[in-house]
C-alpha cells in the first residue's frame, strides 16, 4: 500500500473524527507540506557523509524537523497547541517509534559507523537521507493518528504534557503498522531519488515551513523565524 495512500487516509479519518470542523482543510495542501519536509529532512542529512558521529548528529536535527512538521500541520489545521506541548509529543513519539522500529534506530547507528569506513560515506549519507525521509512521513500519520484519536475521545485536540498523553501515544504507535510505513516510504524514498527530486532541491533549496526559496547561508526561516538546519 503507497506510503501517500496512508496519508490521505489517516487525514480523511481526521476529518472524521472532527465531524466537519476541518471541511475547509485541503488535504493536498497538508500532503504536499509534509512531503516537503520529508524532501527537506533527507537534503539536511548530507552531514552523514563525514566521518564520526554524524549519524547521530542528522538523526536529531530530523527530530527538529518532526517538530516542525507537527507545526505546520497545527498551522494548516487551525489548531492551537504551545511549541512546548508540540515538542512533548514529538519526543514522545519518537521514543516509542524507537521502540517500535529497531529497523530505523539500527540505520543511524549502522549509518554512523559507516561513515568511518573508507569509500563508505557515501553510502552512510543514502541510508541516513533513507531514514530521514521515511520519518517524517512516519511520525505524520502517527500525529495525524493521534488527532484523530484524541478528538474521538475528547471531542476536540486537547493535548497537554501529561502521563495521559504519553499513554495515548504509546497506544497509537502500538495500533501502527511501522514496519509495513518504513518498507513503503523507502520505496517512495527511491522513487523521488530517480525522479531527481532530491538533486533539485539542492540546487533550488527552499524553506519547509512556508516554501520560500532559501538565500546562501540562510539559518532561519524569513517568515515564521524558525532555525532552518
Amino acid at each position: 500500500m503507497n506510503i501517500k495512500y496512508l496519508l490521505y487516509a489517516a487525514l480523511t479519518e481526521l476529518q472524521k473524527a472532527a465531524k466537519g470542523a476541518l471541511a475547509g482543510t485541503e488535504i493536498e495542501v497538508i500532503a504536499d507540506t509534509i512531503n516537503r519536509f520529508a524532501i527537506y529532512s533527507a537534503v539536511a542529512s548530507a552531514v552523514a557523509m563525514f566521518p564520526g558521529p554524524a549519524g547521530v548528529i542528522a538523526m536529531l536535527s530530523q527530530c527538529g524537523l518532526v517538530w516542525g512538521t507537527y507545526l505546520a500541520i497545527n498551522k494548516h489545521l487551525g489548531i492551537s497547541l504551545k511549541e512546548e506541548v508540540v515538542k512533548f509529543i514529538g519526543s514522545a513519539v519518537l521514543t516509542n517509534l524507537a521502540t517500535a522500529a529497531t529497523t530505523l534506530v539500527a540505520s543511524y547507528v549502522g549509518a554512523t559507523i559507516l561513515s568511518w569506513l573508507p569509500f563508505a560515506n557515501l553510502l552512510a549519507g543514502v541510508l541516513i537521507a533513507a531514514m530521514g525521509y521515511v520519518l517524517i512521513y512516519l511520525s505524520a500519520i502517527v500525529y495525524l493518528n493521534i488527532l484523530t484519536k484524541v478528538m474521538r475521545v475528547k471531542g476536540s485536540f486537547n493535548l497537554d504534557q501529561s502521563q495521559a498523553t504519553k499513554e495515548l501515544i504509546a497506544d497509537v504507535v502500538s495500533e501502527t503498522d511501522v514496519k509495513g510505513i518504513i518498507k513503503e516510504g523507502t520505496q517512495l524514498f527511491k522513487e523521488a531519488y530517480k525522479n531527481g527530486e532530491f538533486k533539485a532541491a539542492r540546487k533550488n533549496p527552499t524553506c519547509p515551513y512556508c516554501g520560500e526559496a532559501l538565500k546562501e547561508g540562510q539559518k532561519f526561516c524569513s517568515v515564521y523565524g524558525n532555525k532552518l538546519n
